[in-house]
């Protein structure tokens, strides 16, 4: 688990069978960009590599920011000097990054404003786009790829590595403004492709990104959505590896926020969370979702915050057990958690 821990540090602390360990400072700058929506990230490639990634300021305009990424391979006690993924030079948006692991490297995708030439925010004569590039254990980079010239400016993106290998999503841009969340894999195994023609058209970023989770050839993936201004949280699944989803599962009873994540519990069943409007405050929904039988019960409420300020939940899960936490914000903001058993 990482976090910003006051103005100028990221920090982590991993759960063990001891308990949490003592927390560590990754990284410290007093050029962070903070974002509600664009958090850091960290990434387990397996035995004791950690890949992690931040925003830093790179100029004076208000979105002139890098992505950085470091490398671990002594489980946090150290970390590389940090690299910027993207090669461009350019003074604008980079973010949202998501990891997966591709041939042996640790692979990773982002947003770049590179085009966006105005300087704006989502209102420019060029478009954002999307990228990915690979970084092995000694800090070098691989090829600087495009995926896509032109996507959502400000939505989060997700990454999974299945039984046919890394499948990404993300939500893409059309000319008249359709907003649909597209899927792709990166070793272009198939075509990029929409989970669900939506029908959302929206002249500007939701900032609202989908979440997806695998276990072998099973993937899941919840998103949400707004076509006719009605706001829905819907999830699909496919058993092929990614290569075929199902038909959209509906999940919310209305007044849905969004702000997906989910996880696998069993062969058949995930956990999803997303952000609803209560009468007082937000609401964080967890339910459970047969992939088989495609029944949906609800597990488990929390009061939350409904701005931004509570940021994007996530979920974990440990030794059968579930994690969630998220942001409590305002004058004495903390994180917030709770342990979930589910039988």
């Amino acid at each position: 688990m990482i976090w910003y821990e006051g103005n100028n540090d990221i920090v982590m602390s991993e759960f063990t069978a001891n308990g949490w360990t003592k927390k560590d400072t990754i990284i410290s700058s007093d050029r962070f960009f903070k974002n509600w929506a664009d958090l850091p990230q960290i990434y387990h490639k397996g035995g004791d590599t950690l890949a992690v990634s931040w925003l830093e300021m790179s100029g004076e305009g208000t979105y002139d920011y890098d992505v950085k990424v470091s490398i671990s391979t002594n489980r946090g006690k150290t970390w590389s000097n940090p690299v910027i993924p993207h090669r461009d030079g350019i003074k604008g948006e980079h973010g949202f990054v998501s990891f997966f692991d591709l041939n042996g490297s640790i692979g990773l995708i982002w947003l770049d404003g590179r085009a966006m030439t105005s300087g704006g925010h989502g209102h420019d004569d060029g478009a954002m786009r999307l990228y990915t590039t690979t970084l092995n254990t000694k800090g070098e980079l691989g090829l600087e790829i495009m995926l896509d010239k032109m996507v959502c400016e400000c939505c989060p993106t997700s990454a999974v590595n299945t039984s046919e290998g890394p499948l990404i999503a993300f939500r893409d841009r059309y000319a008249d403004e359709t907003r649909n969340i597209q899927l792709a894999f990166i070793n272009e195994i198939q075509l990029p492709l929409p989970i669900n023609e939506d029908g959302w058209i929206i002249p500007g970023c939701p900032v609202n990104g989908p979440s997806m989770s695998a276990k072998g050839e099973k993937v899941a993936i919840a998103w949400y959505t707004a076509p006719d201004n009605k706001p829905q949280v819907n999830i699909a699944f496919s058993k092929n590896g990614g290569i075929r989803f199902g038909s959209p599962i509906r999940l919310d009873g209305g007044l849905a926020i969004g702000r997906t994540d989910l996880l696998w519990i069993d062969k058949e069943t995930v956990l999803v969370s997303w952000l609803a409007e209560g009468e007082e405050s937000g609401i964080l929904k967890l339910k459970t979702v047969n992939s088989l039988s495609r029944d949906v019960n609800l597990f488990k409420t929390f009061s939350i915050n409904s701005g931004r300020g509570s940021g994007y939940p996530k979920l974990a899960m440990s030794n059968g057990m579930f994690f969630v936490a998220w942001t409590a914000p305002g004058e004495n903001g903390k994180i917030k958690s709770e342990w979930i058993i589910i039988n």
